[in-house]
């Protein structure tokens, strides 16, 4: 075990020596201060730390903490991902490279996308680990706005064995922000039922309340879009809706009051909307 850390050192020592060489030769520190990092893939590094991959990967991890904090230097981000993956590569059950990396790559560079490729190697080698789901799932959701993605990321975090009950909440508001509203009222109604507190059952009210005035405010004004071309003119009030036979019934919201009804524009509106997607 000696001769081996002995051997170890001496080839860190000769690698060190190679790579200062080479970085002094194309910085200028006193100029610019560009900075540009090279580094073997993980596979080779692993191969050089002659058992000790795992000391390896921390003293890269260090080194890259202290690197990313010196805003002076420039083109520090050219490799971040690169030197991220070498260092999940050598321990890929490292948690906090993959926690500190895509916080690196999503606030201070703003490249998302990196950043949940990097969490979702994460979740590829901590399968049971939810949280590095929901993370991609934030930045789908928060920051590129696509939410389809967001629910896929979710939705994986939600099946995880110890996900926490606000993950599934997560997905079902992503749901609803897909305008899939049917898949998105039945999520609610079970977390509803399944609430084990009140902030949940009143999370689930608000949604079910608002999900069920979209649905019904688009089917009624279609509705009175219909009565219009029948009778060239808006209906007076819902009721009449029913009277000429284009409704079987008029709708309630979901704490059972009436809808608004104004018929100078032939619009609905609930008596409280949530203005999660700006919805007037």
């Amino acid at each position: 075990m000696k001769s081996k850390l002995f051997i170890f050192i001496i080839v860190s020592l000769i690698l060190a020596g190679v790579f200062q060489y080479d970085y002094d030769s194309h910085t200028n520190y006193f100029a610019e201060k560009n900075i540009f990092v090279t580094l073997p893939k993980g596979k080779t590094l692993e191969i050089l730390s002659f058992g000790f991959k795992n000391f390896v990967a921390d003293m890269i991890f260090i080194w890259s903490i202290q690197f990313y904090s010196n805003y002076n230097l420039n083109n520090r981000f050219e490799y971040i991902e690169d030197i991220y993956n070498i260092i999940t590569d050598l321990n890929p059950r490292y948690r906090a490279p993959y926690y500190v990396g895509s916080w690196i790559m999503a606030l201070e560079l703003n490249n998302y996308k990196m950043a949940i490729r990097l969490l979702q190697k994460a979740s590829k080698n901590l399968k049971d680990d939810w949280d590095f789901d929901f993370e991609s799932g934030y930045y789908a959701y928060k920051y590129l706005k696509d939410y389809k993605l967001a629910e896929k990321y979710y939705k994986k975090a939600a099946e995880k064995p110890d996900a926490p009950s606000f993950v599934k909440r997560w997905q079902a508001h992503t749901i609803y922000m897909k305008d899939n509203l049917t898949y998105a009222l039945k999520m609610w109604l079970e977390i509803k039922e399944n609430a084990k507190n009140k902030l949940e059952k009143n999370s689930a009210l608000n949604h079910l309340y608002q999900i069920k005035f979209e649905i019904d405010k688009k089917n009624l004004e279609e509705k009175i879009k219909l009565f219009e071309q029948r009778f060239r003119r808006k209906p007076v009030n819902l009721k009449e809706l029913k009277r000429k036979g284009i409704i079987n019934m008029i709708p309630k919201d979901f704490k059972g009051e009436d809808y608004i009804y104004d018929f100078k524009t032939g619009k609905i509106k609930a008596k409280k909307v949530f203005r999660w997607k700006k919805f007037y």
